[in-house]
């Protein structure tokens, strides 16, 4: 079964939603078969995608029994990710998710989803509500997205608070991979200083070392609603992102080893 993923931020506008999708893009580059879904019912990853040219369908008509998975989920040109929109959203299906996620339903459909990729990538709503806690549950990893900001990092405690409770109570499986840092300025002299005073209250690898430098060709990427490794002149920065998908999969890789889940050698090649 696929590892489902909750890209998650206590705060909104630090580029959570560019970071799922850049985040799956890379993770698909590099051969992964992944699914990314909206379950922002602001949904912002749907706007971001343009699946609605594909279907006005998602994730909400797909709990509600109303569509099978191939009629809210579609491939990309390249076939290594697919793409599944928040669907049709009001007060009673807002409501109704919330339902779900309270119940359980909502856990359950991607737990029974993630057989068929091999990573569930969901943008999560900004905040500590309700639906953020229900997807930690039927997570196996968080990535927390924030900027390199005063109200950004001084908030981060909120969330990794809430993290540990979700690890304690619902879901020991849970494991926060890490905060990657976005919009990051490193000749702004005051983000440095509110970078170093706040990391020294953070273990030393819970920061990501691979940080999405702020360029204005993302704001270009999601005006043609497209991953910034899919424009010419965003080659630069979606090497950012490429990088950081592989220092995932490496801290994956040694987690994995600590824990003897790959040592395959006894069984040889063949």
């Amino acid at each position: 079964m696929g590892k489902i993923v909750t890209i998650a931020s206590q705060k909104g506008g630090v580029g959570k939603t560019t970071t799922a999708l850049n985040f799956s893009y890379s993770l698909s580059r590099l051969g992964e078969r992944v699914l990314l879904i909206d379950a922002d019912p602001q949904g912002g990853m749907s706007i971001a995608t343009n699946i609605r040219k594909k279907t006005g369908r998602g994730l909400i008509d797909y709990l509600a029994g109303k569509s099978q998975l191939k009629e809210v989920a579609f491939y990309t040109k390249e076939k290594k990710m697919a793409i599944m929109g928040i669907g049709t959203v009001d007060p009673d299906s807002i409501h109704q998710l919330e339902d779900w996620a309270r119940k359980g339903a909502l856990s359950r459909a991607l737990q029974h989803i993630a057989k068929h990729f091999d990573y569930i990538v969901i943008d999560a709503p900004a905040g500590l509500g309700s639906l953020t806690i229900a997807l930690l549950e039927a997570s196996q990893g968080v990535l927390l997205a924030s900027q390199c900001r005063a109200l950004s990092l001084k908030t981060l405690p909120k969330m990794l608070s809430l993290i540990t409770w979700v690890q304690e109570k619902t879901n020991p499986d849970l494991s926060l991979e890490g905060i990657v840092l976005t919009m990051r300025n490193r000749d702004n002299e005051t983000e440095n200083e509110m970078f170093k005073e706040i990391s020294t209250g953070f273990p030393a690898d819970l920061f990501f070392s691979n940080f999405i430098s702020y360029d204005p060709v993302y704001e270009l990427a999601s005006l043609r609603s497209i991953p910034v490794g899919m424009l010419k002149a965003g080659n630069f920065a979606a090497r950012n992102y490429f990088q950081l998908a592989i220092e995932y999969k490496e801290k994956e890789m040694l987690l994995a080893q600590s824990k003897g889940e790959e040592d395959d050698a006894g069984s040889g090649l063949f």
